[in-house]
């Protein structure tokens, strides 16, 4: 276990004091699983970033040092991004993306915090592809490249078949200005990073989320930055009756009956009353075409 990098990384991505010294603590526990980690981080990548299958080795090491599992896999993931790092620095991505993209270890571990009350990451499931160098963050957003898996459609004058390379936006809890013009800027961003794969057409992106579901037109005041966000897209698909990201809003009270929900937020009472008042929920697939200027 390299706990220099650990300690770069957990000071390259701003962690807060306490949970650094928590990690760092945490590591000094495990000094005794040092050869357990490094197993433990080569079974991942040869076997392509399968968490089910890592899960049990990360258990065993939780175990062995009187540690949350949450905590060990913060810590696994953080020990394994010293090879990610070399990776994403070969293809031509830059110190200041690297650090800028697995900052969302950072957000991670906050919620982890909040939702779990422990510093640690309950949610490894999302970042094989981190490892696999398929996502960046550009400003506000990440986009992780992927396959369009949906039917024909034209949009913005574009026409998307199944198999075409997109991106896919995701929309980090990093706390960071989620205004138009920041949102403009990691597109303008984005669109640049990718110019050389984009054959001189425009940026095309996905984003499935419950931030898109237009029924929350009606939860959220006009001048919400959620409710702008939506309006980068063309609204193509929406599920019906899921909140399964009710815990990004009420945090470790997601599962409490909705009269018992805490207020203390507007953006609680807003959903609170949604609840309440018997409102639907959902999510939405919306797409997204950037000419490098504007949006079409």
């Amino acid at each position: 276990m390299n706990h220099e990098f650990l300690r770069l990384f957990m000071e390259k991505t701003a962690f807060p004091a306490e949970a650094q010294a928590f990690l760092t603590e945490a590591a000094r526990q495990m000094e005794g699983q040092a050869e357990a980690m490094a197993g433990a981080i080569q079974f991942y990548y040869e076997n392509d970033f399968d968490t089910a299958l890592t899960q049990p080795l990360i258990e065993d090491m939780a175990q062995a040092a009187g540690l949350s599992p949450h905590t060990v896999w913060e810590l696994f993931l953080i020990f394994a991004a010293e090879t990610a790092r070399e990776d994403y620095l070969s293809q031509g991505a830059g110190e200041a993306v690297f650090w800028a993209t697995f900052a969302d270890m950072r957000y991670k571990v906050l919620e982890c915090k909040q939702v779990k009350g422990v510093w640690g990451n309950f949610v490894p499931f999302w970042y094989p592809i981190f490892f696999r160098c398929d996502i960046v963050k550009l400003g506000r957003l990440e986009y992780e490249t992927t396959t369009y898996k949906g039917p024909d459609r034209t949009i913005g004058g574009v026409t998307l078949r199944t198999g075409d390379r997109v991106r896919s936006i995701h929309i980090p809890s990093s706390g960071e200005d989620f205004s138009r013009e920041a949102r403009l800027d990691s597109y303008r961003m984005a669109y640049k990073f990718f110019q050389d794969q984009l054959a001189g057409g425009p940026l095309v992106c996905v984003c499935h989320s419950w931030l898109l579901y237009p029924e929350y037109k009606n939860v959220l005041p006009e001048s919400s930055n959620i409710v702008s966000f939506m309006g980068d897209f063309h609204i193509v698909e929406e599920d019906h009756g899921s909140f399964d990201d009710r815990w990004r809003v009420f945090g470790a009270d997601a599962d409490k009956a909705p009269a018992d929900l805490p207020e203390d937020t507007s953006m609680r009472r807003a959903f609170k009353k949604h609840l309440l008042a018997g409102g639907k929920t959902g999510a939405a697939l919306g797409i997204l075409v950037f000419d490098g200027e504007k949006l079409l």
